[in-house]
């Protein structure tokens, strides 16, 4: 069942993906990141809100200290993540943002370890480590494409993998600590401090550059509203996969084959040419996938 759950969140993860590059032309500064960003997790949250009610769990609503403490990692990490995504997929291929997710793969496996003792065999990390030449094989493909990648996209883009890394561990937090609540009240909760975190930062960053916000074209509201809804699906379904799956198995898993999958949908739908770099990468994702998942 766990691989199920995987197999819907990658479906929502790529719809996602494609609507998100879509919407990133629109984004000429921070202050448009941001309001993208807004607007998307209001949109997520009153999906949420949808579900919960449509699963009978209103009653869950009301929180405790601790679900909220583990929604607030998850809302925060999840913000700081679209919010980068959005900044960095306008910029530089975008295979290479799905690339630096990785790092987020090692952040929940070693977090995981530390707070739930999950133990993590050799093999498996001989596996990751597979993983992370496809990683390498991929941003040499993306230096051929787009040109050498600036130190301020590098930093950028590893807040990015670590905020997804963080945000992925609360799932698995949530699993671990709160068994009595449903996985649609928790991403309810999350989405709605995403929403504040993103609220704040757009009003800052507003001021700041005394940007005026353009208003958005009807496509592009409809991406984003697409975009929001896979968004929540995506996180949902990781939740419910992690009740099924250890962190070894379930992230590595998922990021893995976004990575082929997306190189496969960019080559397809933004015509970002594969070579053999980015072929024989692509391949050696694969290989580490099956390295960590059956030895």
């Amino acid at each position: 069942m766990g691989y199920l759950f995987v197999g819907l969140a990658l479906l929502a993860g790529l719809t996602k993906g494609y609507c998100g590059k879509k919407t990133s032309g629109f984004t000429a500064g921070l202050a448009d990141a941001g309001f993208v960003s807004l607007i998307r997790m209001l949109l997520c949250s009153a999906f949420g809100l949808l579900i919960v009610f449509l699963g009978g769990s209103g009653g869950e609503l009301i929180p405790n200290v601790n679900l909220i403490l583990v929604s607030l990692l998850s809302g925060v990490a999840s913000a700081f993540f679209v919010l980068t995504w959005l900044i960095e997929v306008k910029k530089n291929a975008y295979m290479l943002v799905d690339i630096f997710l990785m790092l987020g793969v090692v952040v929940t496996l070693v977090l995981s370890k530390i707070f739930f003792n999950e133990s993590v065999k050799i093999t498996q990390w001989l596996g990751i480590a597979v993983l992370f030449i496809a990683v390498l094989l991929m941003c040499s493909y993306n230096s051929g494409l787009k040109g050498k990648i600036s130190f301020s996209s590098i930093i950028i883009l590893i807040i990015c993998g670590i905020s997804n890394g963080l945000a992925d561990f609360s799932q698995k937090l949530f699993v671990k600590t709160l068994p009595d609540y449903s996985a649609s009240v928790f991403n309810f909760y999350t989405y709605v401090f995403a929403t504040i975190t993103l609220l704040i930062f757009y009003i800052f960053v507003k001021q700041k550059e005394k940007a005026t916000t353009k208003s958005l074209p009807k496509n592009i509201l409809i991406y984003i509203s697409v975009m929001a809804v896979c968004l929540f699906l995506n996180s949902f379904f990781k939740t419910l996969a992690a009740e099924h799956l250890n962190a070894v198995l379930l992230y590595p898993l998922n990021q893995g084959s976004a990575l082929a999958l997306s190189a496969i949908m960019s080559a397809v739908m933004f015509k970002e040419k594969l070579n053999l770099k980015a072929i024989f990468g692509i391949l050696t994702a694969f290989v580490g996938l099956l390295i960590i998942n059956l030895l």
